[in-house]
């Protein structure tokens, strides 16, 4: 059964119901031109599995890079030309440079709704 106006509507509605009260205040940082340009985004953000870089996996080999942080930003939110996102409240200078930083490894629209309902950004502090 397609998804009418109605429904896509009700969707919508109760997944703004789930971000209520488990959103927190990043700051995206961008380049533009020569400069960095700060955005205060409210997203969802989730501790994944953390492996330590310098212990070998059972094969005896470095565990391979991947996501420890999962984020779940609103739709119109642009990650083209992010260069990082630091977490802080605060949009300064000074807040994104004592802040711990992710780098973007995808992001990508996810949900049922066509063109989805969300975005879903897997991420990797910056070491």
């Amino acid at each position: 059964m397609p998804l009418d106006n109605r429904k896509i509507a009700h969707l919508q509605l109760a997944i703004a119901k789930t971000y209520t009260n488990r959103q927190k205040t990043v700051v995206f940082v961008y380049q533009v031109g020569t400069t960095y340009a700060y955005s205060a985004i409210s997203v969802i953000m989730r501790q994944l599995a953390v492996i330590e870089p310098q212990i070998p996996d059972l094969k005896g080999v470095a565990p391979l890079k991947f996501a420890d942080t999962l984020m779940i930003a609103p739709l119109g939110v642009s990650f083209i030309g992010v260069v990082y996102i630091a977490d802080t409240p605060l949009a300064t200078t000074a807040a994104v440079l004592a802040a711990t930083k992710y780098e973007v490894i995808e992001a990508i629209p996810a949900g049922i709704i066509p063109g989805g309902t969300h975005i879903r950004a897997q991420l990797r502090k910056m070491r």
